[in-house]
């Protein structure tokens, strides 16, 4: 029987109460590596969670490390004092907490995948949750989701929130604010498990939670007797859609949690455009859904609907996985 303390998933089963106790960082020193840092800190206070900072080194890239006049120096020597640079910028930017409550790690991974290294630590340490930027030092577009990110997304057996710097960079913990949080839910399990989460947040922060379900048109295609193709827009059944007011009521009491003040909103068209519009019209501070809904792919492949939200929304998005188990599928 192993001693690791059990993860925010193997402690679902017997809720309340449903808390985050190890929160990590994994950062590149970038700026948006640096936003998710103190929408890290702030959730960290919130649940009373030690806060893990850690640093990748995937390439021995000397001059990113300040460490330019060093290149022709041996590997070994090499790695070393970029270990020790990667450490010393760590401490510079962890929290003044005590020693006990935040940890940082460097991992040398040279030519190897960083995200591997993140989600050892998370198995290792029993991490509960994640807090990246959607976006590191190579910079890319946003309206791509980085490399790293989306695989930590897919792949991770807890949540994971993803931080964007924008125009309104937050630099700091007490900027950070979450007044409005928008949990979009489909009725399936792989929701239910995400509004849990949210509520406990919620309540933590003292923000009101808006409850969103949208009746979704599909556009399906089809043929006509002479094989010609063609399309067809399928709407849902108008009285499930009828009905979603109340059903939405009934599922927030169904996942028990502390009680927050919410409210319920039913929509209908396509969920991504719904959710975004929802969350700049409501100035919406943070998106909780699950990476995937009653389609039931794979827990390595993120929904469509999950992606295309975290590339596109205005706010911090946290995707809440299936279940902790690794060959859930």
């Amino acid at each position: 029987m192993s001693d690791r303390p059990l993860t925010l998933y193997e402690r679902i089963s017997s809720p309340p109460p449903m808390t985050v106790r190890r929160v990590l960082v994994p950062t590149d020193f970038s700026e948006s590596a640096d936003v998710a840092l103190a929408h890290a800190l702030r959730l960290a206070d919130r649940f009373d969670a030690s806060l893990h900072l850690l640093h990748v080194v995937s390439e021995l890239n000397a001059a990113f490390y300040g460490l330019a006049d060093t290149e022709d120096r041996a590997a070994a020597g090499l790695e070393a004092q970029i270990r020790s640079e990667a450490q010393e910028r760590l401490s510079e930017i962890a929290p003044d907490r005590s020693s006990s409550d935040v940890q940082s790690t460097v991992v040398q991974r040279p030519n190897l995948d960083e995200t591997d290294a993140v989600l050892e630590y998370v198995t290792e340490h029993a991490v509960d949750l994640v807090v990246m930027g959607t976006h590191g030092r190579r910079g890319i577009s946003r309206l791509m989701l980085g490399s790293v990110s989306n695989k930590v997304i897919r792949r991770a057996p807890c949540p994971v929130l993803t931080v964007q710097a924008g125009e309104e960079t937050v630099g700091a913990s007490d900027a950070v604010r979450y007044q409005n949080i928008l949990a979009p839910v489909d009725f399936s399990e792989h929701s239910r498990r995400s509004l849990r989460l949210s509520k406990e947040i919620a309540a933590r922060s003292g923000a009101h939670l808006h409850l969103m379900f949208v009746a979704e048109k599909q556009v399906v295609p089809t043929f006509s007797d002479t094989g010609l193709p063609g399309i067809n827009v399928v709407e849902m059944d108008p009285e499930i859609v009828e009905n979603a007011q109340d059903a939405l009521e009934e599922l927030n009491e169904e996942v028990g949690g502390p009680d927050v003040e919410s409210s319920c909103h039913v929509e209908t068209g396509s969920v991504v455009e719904n959710i975004i519009e929802f969350a700049d019209a409501k100035e919406v501070d943070l998106i909780a859904m699950a990476t995937r809904g009653l389609t039931n792919i794979t827990r390595f492949v993120l929904g469509t609907n999950t992606e295309r939200t975290v590339r596109a929304a205005p706010c911090p998005v946290l995707t809440v996985p299936a279940s902790s188990a690794p060959d859930d599928e």
